[in-house]
């Protein structure tokens, strides 16, 4: 069973894949364990399974063998339809590219996923500002994301992440596609949502002043986990 504590538990996770011929394993046995309230970065060179293990914590990809335990429920074995919600309900997605509906303003990109939970227009509205003003965008609801910069952008994805309340946000490399300035405000934003709002943040990045930012840094190669590191930092960096 899931711990009251950790949010995420994986046991000897692995996952294959057949290419072709030949057999790639993603990942070889993974044992991690994640709290609640916690950022953490996953970093690691290309192929070394990180993308993979993010997949399958967000019930996106299923894993060959082993567990994997989000907020008391086993992905690997759990029905398509409880996927669905879990992914729908519980876990709120960043990605690099922003994903947002070019036509949509921000409001209605942030609400998005309250409208697929089947909640009233004017509730999805007064949901999605007040998300937009946590973010920093208050005044800027109105516009579709043409008129908004690379940051803005990310800000409204990211309120859009947290839209159903989710318990899990995964972020996959959130600042890619950002310069260093912007990218350092948004990782600062992610950093004090997580502190204030006690959700846990998963993120993917190639990148190590990125991953600095995280409470946690855990390195993969080939497929499983090397070394876990603790960040240490003043109450500054937190400020």
């Amino acid at each position: 069973m899931g711990q009251a504590s950790s949010l995420i538990r994986t046991t000897n996770l692995q996952r294959t894949y057949q290419m072709g011929k030949n057999t790639v394993q993603a990942l070889a046995g993974v044992d991690l364990e994640i709290e609640r309230g916690t950022f953490v970065a996953l970093v690691g060179p290309s192929g070394s399974g990180k993308s993979t293990l993010l997949n399958v914590i967000g019930g996106l990809d299923r894993p060959s063998s082993g567990e994997v335990w989000v907020d008391d429920l086993e992905l690997g074995h759990a029905p398509d339809k409880k996927l669905v919600s879990f992914r729908r309900d519980r876990v709120g997605f960043i990605f690099q590219s922003f994903n947002l509906l070019p036509t949509n303003q921000a409001w209605e990109n942030v609400a998005l996923p309250l409208m697929l939970a089947g909640r009233g227009r004017s509730e999805r509205r007064k949901r999605a500002e007040h998300l937009l003003d946590q973010v920093g965008l208050g005044d800027r609801a109105d516009h579709r994301p043409a008129e908004l910069s690379g940051g803005q952008q990310q800000r409204v994805a990211i309120a859009r992440a947290l839209a159903n309340d989710p318990v899990l946000i995964l972020a996959d490399e959130p600042t890619g596609n950002l310069d260093s300035r912007t990218g350092r405000d948004v990782l600062l934003l992610m950093q004090r949502l997580v502190r204030e709002q006690q959700v846990t943040l998963l993120m993917v990045t190639h990148d190590m002043n990125a991953a600095s930012y995280a409470d946690r840094i855990v390195h993969m190669r080939d497929g499983i986990i090397e070394q876990i590191e603790i960040v240490e930092r003043t109450a500054e960096a937190v400020a």
